[in-house]
């Protein structure tokens, strides 16, 4: 899901993006101090990433999330909001309305059903 906040784009699959950009500013840390520290350890990150994903304007990957908390010192829990960013809709699976328009597409699949 994307979202219009103040004229950027930014990313609903990225929760973490301002606790790096905190994380980071209470170090006092440089975006091109900790790009170079998550490249020390092995993870592939330029500033242009790190730029992204502390905007949310990218989703962050497992791997990546890792490496934060390593760089910081924290365990990951600590990477993501207190608050839950889901709605506590029950969601429904729905049939489709047509059930029968989508079998049976291929010469072999409508000679099987005969």
């Amino acid at each position: 899901m994307l979202e219009r906040a103040q004229g950027m784009t930014q990313h609903g699959s990225n929760v973490i993006g301002r606790n790096v950009s905190r994380e980071r500013y209470q170090r006092g840390w440089t975006q091109d101090e900790l790009v170079i520290k998550m490249q020390l350890l092995g993870c592939y990150m330029t500033r242009d990433i790190l730029a992204n994903i502390e905007t949310r304007r990218c989703v962050v990957t497992d791997t990546q999330i890792e490496f934060f908390a390593e760089v910081f010192g924290i365990h990951i829990q600590q990477l993501f909001p207190v608050t839950r960013h889901f709605d506590r809709k029950e969601l429904e699976f729905q049939e489709p309305k047509d059930r029968h328009r989508h079998e049976a597409k291929t010469p072999l699949a409508r000679r099987r059903k005969k």
